[in-house]
């Protein structure tokens, strides 16, 4: 017999982890508009910025072997492209970066274009839970993408199979929303990665 109770409290359950960490995402991407925002304007808050993220960046990198023969995805841009264009400056890849907030794409292209990188660094208007992923080798999703449920689920159906999924997340909840997502008979983690405020998911296709 069906137990209908359980399986209301499971969905629920689900839903409520899954909105959480949404939420999460959803108020870093406000700040982040901010700080990257300040980093623009002023060098100093662009240092400060960077001196943060680099090692990240250079960490997640080296995780995912990124090579220049891969074609490489970015999720998630925003206003200063830093991850795209210090992945195209590190292993000479050509990367793709989208983001979905019409005024980040448009400063972020212009930022690339300055800095004379638009021949590796292709900006574009798009969102991660419907953009075509087929041909891409390495996907990055930056912490700041929501609904990253939507956005799991895109790659998992539409991915290529030998692909490799480099997500951040905060406390292991990466982990957790694969495993009540029921993602976890489509991805398996790799490697975590602790960083200063988020932590690296190396994920890739089962």
């Amino acid at each position: 017999m069906v137990n209908w109770w359980h399986l209301m409290k499971q969905h629920n359950n689900i839903g409520s982890s899954t909105t959480l960490v949404n939420w999460r995402r959803k108020i870093l991407f406000y700040e982040f508009i901010f700080l990257e925002f300040l980093a623009i304007k002023i060098d100093f808050f662009y240092k400060l910025l960077m001196k943060w993220r680099k090692p990240v960046f250079l960490k997640e990198i080296k995780m995912a072997k990124v090579t220049a023969k891969d074609k490489v995805f970015f999720i998630g841009c925003g206003m200063l492209p830093s991850a795209p264009m210090l992945i195209a400056e590190e292993t000479n890849a050509t990367v793709v970066t989208i983001d979905n907030n019409k005024r980040a794409y448009l400063i972020g292209k212009e930022y690339v274009k300055r800095k004379n990188l638009s021949d590796k660094v292709i900006v574009e208007y798009g969102d991660g839970v419907n953009y075509p992923i087929q041909d891409f080798d390495v996907i990055f999703i930056a912490i700041n993408v929501w609904p990253i449920d939507e956005v799991l689920r895109h790659l998992s159906k539409n991915m290529k199979p030998a692909a490799r999924v480099m997500c951040k997340g905060l406390k292991d909840d990466i982990t957790q929303f694969l495993k009540s997502g029921n993602l976890l008979n489509t991805f398996s983690v790799e490697v975590v990665s602790d960083n200063p405020r988020t932590q690296s998911f190396l994920l890739i296709k089962k």
